[in-house]
């Protein structure tokens, strides 16, 4: 076999994975982040805190700690997809209950390793770190209440990452990586605006064309013996910024009523969403040659999403006015996320691997929620199998998570008053898959 040509071959398959798949879901992280990043990740928790920063040594440690590269001897590919279940149901003040739940979200993920020398590591992964995706019932306003409203139909953010990276050995001990990113990613956001006794309806939909951000991360580790290993890594905060376009269509009534309303309208515009800084430690414990432990901790600086702004070109045809745009105060706090791990190599051939991870709200009071992100603090819990096949591995994980119930929502879009409810207590399952082989 000609090693180098198949190199090739395999990289150009993982980077083809990760330019045509964007992901959106709301799953395994707080607010719109995702933390699915691998099988193994995953088994051991998921989310920011991945269990991953003190082990760190496969080729997915280019998304949890590039540091971690300096323990992969040669040469490393991995390639996964992680599918995500959701289910969410709304409660209105009134007692009616509307499910967005049998949505499914493909997540794909592809890594690469390679040693150059005793001293320099290469890594590059594609993956998606952020992303949203639900939607409600057609008309679901209107079925809740008579009032006017002005409601989310549905959401989606698609974004895919590339970042590669360098590792420096410093020593026996110590180790060292930095690397970039290059985040693109879609927006599409569509409302309803229902007025039952008058008759009146229109959706409201706005589409962005792909949107584009840098940003770059830090990582150490140190494997101090065969039993103890411990990681930090720093993700800088990204500025993705999108252009688009908005259309108002329905009843001659309900498009006059919107385009009156001087927000919206059949014009173009732009956003610019913060994605936030994350800081993660990691301690890893490996008392024999079969068994090891991890506890992390992740720190995301959700501070940074102070508000929604979209701005739209362009005079309102109906009030001869500028457009005035969507601007909504979010004020987020920002979010801790613990988790513990264990990983056991029941044969050569096989490990079990379980963890749990729980994770803070970013909601800073009930002024501040909406039915954009169903978000209130959750835990997740995960189990999951590893195997070896001569130099190849297969490794599967199985993640629960639970959604705490959300304050009542309850403040009002410009003269509509916002449908009064709250999210239940939701959940979702996640499968993943990653395949790997070693050069």
């Amino acid at each position: 076999m000609n090693v180098s040509r198949f190199m090739r071959g395999v990289s150009a398959a993982v980077l083809a994975l990760g330019l045509v798949a964007g992901s959106a879901v709301n799953a395994s992280a707080e607010g719109f982040a995702i933390s699915t990043l691998s099988a193994r990740g995953g088994a051991f928790g998921g989310g920011p805190a991945s269990g991953m920063v003190g082990r760190a040594d496969d080729a997915s440690a280019v998304a949890y700690n590039p540091a971690g590269l300096t323990q992969i001897p040669g040469t490393q590919v991995m390639a996964g997809l992680a599918a995500v279940a959701l289910n969410l149901d709304v409660e209105t003040e009134s007692g009616h209950w509307m499910s967005n739940s049998h949505q499914v979200w493909p997540i794909p993920h592809g890594y690469l390793s390679h040693q150059l020398n005793d001293k320099f590591w290469f890594g590059v992964g594609m993956f998606t770190r952020w992303g949203l995706g639900h939607s409600y019932p057609d008309n679901w306003g209107a079925q809740a209440t008579q009032m006017p409203t002005n409601l989310l139909k549905s959401i989606t953010l698609l974004t895919s990452t590339i970042n590669p990276t360098i590792a420096y050995k410093l020593n026996d001990v110590w180790s060292v990586a930095a690397g970039v990113n290059y985040t693109w990613g879609y927006l599409s956001l569509n409302q309803q605006f229902n007025a039952p006794t008058m008759g009146a309806q229109a959706d409201i939909r706005i589409h962005s064309e792909n949107g584009h951000a840098f940003g770059y991360n830090l990582a150490l580790h140190a494997k101090f013996n065969d039993q103890w290993s411990a990681g930090l890594t720093y993700r800088s905060h990204e500025r993705l910024k999108f252009n688009g376009s908005s259309r108002v269509r329905g009843n001659a009534l309900g498009e006059m009523l919107v385009l009156g309303g001087g927000k919206l309208g059949n014009t173009r515009g732009k956003a610019t969403l913060v994605l936030p800084d994350v800081i993660t430690l990691g301690a890893a414990y490996k008392p024999t040659d079969r068994l090891s432990f991890e506890a992390d901790v992740a720190y995301t600086v959700w501070s940074r999403w102070r508000s929604l702004n979209v701005d739209f070109f362009g005079t309102n045809p109906v009030t001869n006015q500028p457009y005035t745009g969507i601007h909504q105060q979010k004020n987020w706090r920002d979010t801790w996320a613990f988790s513990l791990s264990a990983e056991y190599w029941m044969y050569d051939w096989l490990a079990l691997r379980a963890g749990i991870m729980y994770e803070t709200s970013p909601l800073n009071g009930e002024a501040y929620h909406d039915y954009f992100i169903p978000t209130n603090g959750r835990i997740q819990a995960s189990v999951g199998l590893g195997m070896k096949y001569e130099d190849w591995t297969l490794d599967f994980a199985y993640i629960h998570m639970h959604e705490r119930e959300t304050p009542l929502i309850d403040h009002h879009d410009g003269a509509f008053e916002t449908l009064k409810g709250k999210f239940g207590n939701g959940y979702d399952h996640t499968f993943c898959l990653t395949l790997g082989y070693k050069f």
